[in-house]
């Protein structure tokens, strides 16, 4: 992909950090941290992260498996509004890494990296509170 897909997602992403910060400072705040103790929540962690490496790799059906079960495995706990939310820009982005041409995967990547960061300042945020 071109320097300017990068540039655009990398704009996207900004935006999206901005709105997960105040997502989670929000529920901080509110008390609505979601319970993500034992081990579904490792399970979860261990699924994004390894798929994160998957797309690292280039490895796109792998990727996809993991972010489908990240996704089944998210909505297969309690669900509160910040899991929510976050299992819909990972099923958007698993839907998009099936879609998008070969060429368009590294910018793809960049996306899935932030889910994966996202979600493991949640899982941290959570766990300590």
């Amino acid at each position: 992909m071109t320097k300017r897909a990068q540039l655009g997602m990398a704009m996207l992403l900004i935006a999206e950090a901005v709105f997960f910060f105040l997502l989670i400072l929000a529920c901080v705040y509110l008390g609505a941290l979601p319970r993500l103790a034992g081990s579904s929540g490792w399970l979860l962690t261990a699924a994004l992260l390894a798929s994160s490496l998957s797309v690292w790799r280039g490895w796109r059906w792998g990727t996809i498996a993991l972010g489908a079960a990240f996704v089944i495995g998210l909505f297969g706990t309690t669900v509160s509004m910040l899991t929510a939310v976050l299992g819909i820009f990972v099923l958007v982005g698993t839907i998009l890494i099936a879609l998008v041409p070969v060429s368009a995967l590294r910018t793809m990547a960049l996306y899935w990296h932030f889910c994966t960061a996202v979600w493991l300042v949640i899982f941290a945020v959570a766990s300590l509170a």
